[in-house]
């Protein structure tokens, strides 16, 4: 079943992905995250709509320029999702489907939500997504196995269900939903509000999903989606133009672009991916990492399950489970600690308040051209802002 239109909503101003910048640009496997989901369901509308903000319009229209999309500008610095759909409203006159510019899954699912819907004659369908543990979202009530509402951030010990709500709306008449969202004030949970409503009318189809997911919410989430993607679909791949020093060696599934230089001694255990331009130096252990386009890690390096943006330079480093934005250097010696000696989750300030991250591993989440001096340390779960310093020998046991 074909739809008329798909609205992504990219417009927030990601303030919880700090350090780190412009969340639904990040690239995985050589394209962005939107890229990845415009590429999933382009043939499923007659039309691709992208909200976004004036910033980051013509960086995304570049991204997607080998789509037919239209473009609308959320001008609210601080609106969220119902300012989103909202800013879009003339555009939607049939149906629709909304989804988030940083949620990935198995985009398959969708043709059945449509269908199923339909069937059910539902004034809204959606899918929900199984968890563990407790996710900072929005949770499925139900109601004898159908689903009549939608709570936005319970708290751990209030949850309704194990099902998180997926931002996975269809709406086979998008007016509808619309008008009810025009009723209520704006609030965090103005979108969450208005489908609880529809709800009520006539219980929702839900279309319970237990693959694997990932989104991008917290800096941290760079690495589970970076896991997603090493999980589904990845292929190796090395360039003819990779030099590879008799030496080395290479284990599993790794992809190597174009212009790549693999020093002697050097191991690659995948998956990895490992960007155009890049150099491995003599004596260096990459695994289950990404190296972006341009990135030196030099001689003596370790790079363990971390995601390395372009323009990065390494020497003589062990990084692991940590995000280096572009264009940060670690001077010789610098190490990133990951692990906490009781064994506890790691927990990192956001926005003034403690989250836990929910890893047991978690190094340096570093904003783009941050620096750091030869022989430091970084405890784990820090955060360096854009442009920050780290001192020659300095322990930095907090963010930046």
């Amino acid at each position: 079943m074909r739809i008329h239109t798909i609205l992504i909503l990219a417009g927030g101003d990601g303030g919880r992905f700090y350090p780190l910048e412009q969340k639904m640009r990040f690239t995985f496997m050589g394209k962005t995250v939107l890229q990845h989901i415009v590429g999933s369901v382009s043939q499923m509308a007659d039309e691709i709509i992208v909200v976004t903000n004036e910033t980051n319009k013509a960086l995304i229209a570049s991204d997607l320029a080998e789509y037919q999309v239209k473009y609308v500008v959320q001008t609210k610095d601080e609106g969220g999702m119902a300012d989103a759909i909202l800013t879009a409203e003339k555009l939607l006159t049939k149906d629709v489907l909304i989804l988030n510019a940083n949620d990935i899954f198995d985009f398959s699912i969708i043709p059945h939500l449509f269908d199923q819907t339909n069937k059910d004659n539902s004034l809204v369908g959606f899918v929900a997504k199984h968890i563990d543990g407790y996710f900072s979202g929005g949770y499925v009530v139900f109601d004898k196995e159908k689903a009549v509402g939608l709570v936005e951030k319970p708290g751990p010990d209030k949850t309704p269900s194990s099902h998180i709500h997926l931002v996975t709306d269809y709406f086979p008449n998008a007016q509808i939903f619309i008008n009810e969202l025009k009723k209520l004030p704006p609030t965090d949970d103005q979108n969450e509000q208005a489908m609880t409503v529809l709800m009520k009318q006539k219980p929702a189809t839900c279309i319970k999903y237990d693959g694997d997911w990932a989104t991008l919410k917290y800096s941290w989430h760079v690495l589970s989606m970076q896991d997603y993607f090493f999980k589904n679909g990845f292929q190796s791949l090395i360039d003819s133009s990779v030099i590879i020093h008799k030496t080395a060696t290479i284990e599993g599934d790794v992809y190597m672009g174009k212009n790549i230089k693999v020093g002697a001694y050097v191991k690659i255990m995948g998956p990895c991916y490992i960007g155009d331009n890049a150099i491995i130096g003599d004596h260096s252990l990459v695994r289950s990492s990404t190296i972006g386009n341009d990135t030196l890690v030099g001689s003596g390096c370790e790079v363990a399950r971390s995601y390395l943006a372009s323009g990065v330079m390494l020497h003589r480093n062990y990084v692991g489970d940590s995000v280096l934005s572009e264009n940060v250097s670690m001077g010789a010696g610098a190490v990133t600690a990951n692990y906490r000696f009781d064994a506890k989750t790691i927990q990192t300030p956001v926005k003034g308040k403690m989250i836990d991250s929910q890893k047991k591993k978690l190094g340096l989440l570093a904003g783009k051209a941050a620096k750091i001096g030869v022989n430091s340390c970084t405890y784990p779960g820090v955060k360096l802002s854009p442009c920050a310093m780290v001192l020659p020998g300095e322990v930095v046991t907090k963010d930046k």
